[in-house]
């Protein structure tokens, strides 16, 4: 892809990449998210806590199951009820239960991984591993765009994957018309993202 280099004003530098040239102030080329003025900690759970919630989740779903095939071969012939009636009613039990702890959840369902190393939960909680459990968190800062005063927030990656960074970032204010792409030490740099959607296949 052919990209042009544009210096405008003074002062300016040009970011170059794959993704497209973005033009910032020289002294601010990219941001340190990994500063303690920059972190904010959403919540911490610990290795007793998560152990308690796969249990429970197991529970909350493995009894209402066994209710559901009990009260089929009991009451289906009487109600004639179709199947799909008692499957919303076990999917909403579920769905319940997901949402109420959506994070133990979203815990639960990631790949293993080793203690500190960084994952996205999603939106922009990220969390680790610690001795004693997990620490769900995230980091922002100002956004470096000229004349703009949001906040630099850790976002969904796009579907069009964008660069060779580990997390992507949008401004509060701005939106994807300021947006990032974020190392894994969390240096984080302006850069052109395509957040378009990747289309479905019609049906």
């Amino acid at each position: 892809m052919d990209i042009k280099q544009e210096n405008i004003g003074d002062h300016q530098t040009v970011i170059n990449n794959e993704s497209g040239t973005v033009n910032i102030h020289q002294g601010k080329q990219y941001v340190d998210l990994a500063s303690e003025d920059n972190l904010h900690v959403y919540k911490e759970i610990s290795q007793a806590e998560q152990g308690k919630f796969i249990k429970g989740f197991i529970i909350a779903c493995l009894i209402p199951a066994i209710s559901l095939i009990a009260d089929l071969m009991q009451i289906q012939p009487a109600l004639n009820l179709p199947i799909w009636t008692y499957l919303i009613v076990f999917a909403a039990i579920f769905m319940t239960v997901a949402a109420a702890f959506f994070d133990n959840f979203k815990i639960m369902s990631s790949k293993p991984f080793g203690e500190n190393e960084c994952r996205q939960l999603y939106a922009d909680r990220l969390f680790k591993r610690t001795e004693n459990g997990y620490v769900i968190y995230t980091h922002t800062d100002e956004c470096i765009y000229p004349g703009c005063c949001g906040k630099i927030v850790i976002s969904d990656p796009p579907e069009r994957y964008n660069g060779n960074y580990s997390f992507f970032g949008k401004c509060s204010l701005a939106g994807k018309q300021h947006s990032y792409g974020i190392d894994y030490n969390f240096k984080t740099y302006p850069i052109e993202v395509d957040w378009r959607p990747i289309p479905r296949p019609s049906k």
